[in-house]
């Protein structure tokens, strides 16, 4: 029996959607299942890796905690060195250049990127890193290995469905990597509008709302609805209080960019050693500075510093300079040493001891809020990317009276840190790396 003209038009219109958009999608929401749960293994594993470094650090022998922590670091270092030389950083600049390169001349160049070796690579070495205490976190490693296995899922995808661009999943995979790292859905998007994508967001927009939305989903049901850095008591903020808040997010801003020069002088540095002795001798020292650091000096410079923060926001603790040294010093001692590890959680602890410091000396009234306003100053100038700054710290805390001040100090350190560099660590590790493989692929 012939169809009916309604009855063909409704079929024409299922047979679209499930033959070209839906199935477009299925390797989108494939990949952010086993993101998802790569992501919920390796912060469970990271953070137990942490308390058990302050396990050592307080209960053992201080020769233990010595060479527990030099072993560490070397391993962080070597392992990726040795094996998978692209899983050693943050790894967010190798995202970052992944997700410029041509898929279909470059899928070797990605692959060593942010592929599948890399990934698994980055993984053991971030946690051994931080095992011994290393001033890292684990949400640069998570963009970096959510974004390898959206690549290495869609590069498959493309051999059965058409018009799926590879490009898009490495998109979608920083996105979906970042909102899984602090359960933050709208900062992945903030991210992917703000540094991903810059001019090519529209033509896949569609494919990275569902992969962070699928990711997400997935992440809160499996840890629950958790605020990551829970949820802080701010009081009202007055006329008079923006003048701290402006000025604390002039000196946060300053702060970020002062860093980002400092670890790309270092990575620079770094790559002209090319004793291999030498570098051994770099990072045992590096490891052994950052241990006394520890054990001598300050304690609070272990791990990424996400128990510094909540401290400071829940129990009622007060940020000492000391405290902002470590937290300073850390990064910079773990970039020497060229270990495997991220900067996201290091930075905004840096930035919340800033806060905490300045509103002790400065202006006591809301504590909490200028801490919250010193990690959306310093993130915003160590990354250059405001909107994403203010998003996430205000998706972490759920902090709706505050959402002006915290755009402001996104927006004054966004102006202010230009004094110092025009470009964040990640672009400046970027552009080098393009920089470079013009120099060694010259143009006929």
């Amino acid at each position: 029996m012939p169809k009916s003209p309604v009855g063909f038009q409704l079929h024409k219109i299922i047979e679209r959607l499930q033959y070209k958009e839906s199935l477009r999608i299925l390797p989108f929401l494939v990949a952010s299942l086993v993101a998802a749960f790569v992501s919920i293994v390796y912060t469970k594993i990271f953070f137990a890796a942490e308390e058990i470094s302050l396990r050592v650090l307080h209960e053992t022998h201080w020769a233990i905690s010595l060479f527990v922590t030099l072993l560490t670091v070397f391993l962080s270092w070597f392992l990726p060195h040795r094996f998978a030389l692209q899983a050693s950083g943050s790894g967010i600049p190798q995202m970052l250049i992944a997700n410029e390169l041509d898929p279909a001349s470059d899928s070797a160049l990605i692959r060593s990127l942010i592929g599948v070796r890399v990934i698994c690579m980055k993984i053991i070495a971030s946690i051994v890193c931080v095992l011994g205490g290393g001033a890292v976190g684990q949400e640069g490693p998570t963009l970096q290995i959510v974004s390898g296995i959206f690549y290495r899922l869609g590069e498959k995808s493309t051999r059965w469905i058409q018009q799926a661009s590879t490009r898009s999943f490495i998109l979608a995979g920083g996105a979906s990597g970042l909102a899984a790292a602090f359960n933050t859905p709208l900062g992945g998007i903030a991210y992917a509008l703000e540094e991903l994508s810059k001019d090519y967001f529209n033509n896949f927009k569609t494919y990275v709302l569902w992969s962070v939305m699928a990711t997400g989903l997935l992440v809160q049901t499996v840890l629950g609805g958790y605020l990551y850095f829970g949820f802080p008591s701010i009081q009202s903020v007055g006329v008079q209080s923006y003048f701290s808040i402006v000025a604390l997010a002039a000196i946060t801003g300053i702060l970020g960019a002062l860093l980002g020069k400092i670890l790309f002088r270092i990575n620079q540095e770094r790559k002209k050693i090319r004793n291999f002795k030498k570098l051994i001798a770099v990072n045992l020292v590096a490891g052994l500075l950052f241990w006394c650091a520890i054990y001598f000096w300050n304690e609070h410079g272990v791990g990424g510093g996400k128990t510094v923060i909540t401290n400071l926001l829940f129990k009622e603790q007060w940020a000492s300079a000391s405290d902002v040294a470590i937290r300073f010093v850390g990064p910079v001692l773990m970039a020497i040493a060229g270990v495997a590890g991220g900067l996201f959680a290091p930075t905004l602890a840096i930035g919340a001891t800033v806060g905490s410091l300045f509103s002790e000396l400065v202006w006591t009234h809301n504590h909490h809020l200028l801490i919250l306003c010193g990690m959306i100053g310093f993130l915003t100038g160590f990354m250059k990317t405001p909107f994403t700054a203010f998003i996430l710290i205000f998706e972490m805390t759920d902090r709706h009276s505050s959402l002006f001040p915290m755009m402001l100090s996104a927006a004054v350190a966004a102006g202010v840190s230009h004094m110092i560099s025009h470009h964040s660590f990640y672009d400046l590790v970027k552009e080098d790396f393009f920089h470079k493989k013009d120099m060694d692929n010259p143009a006929p």
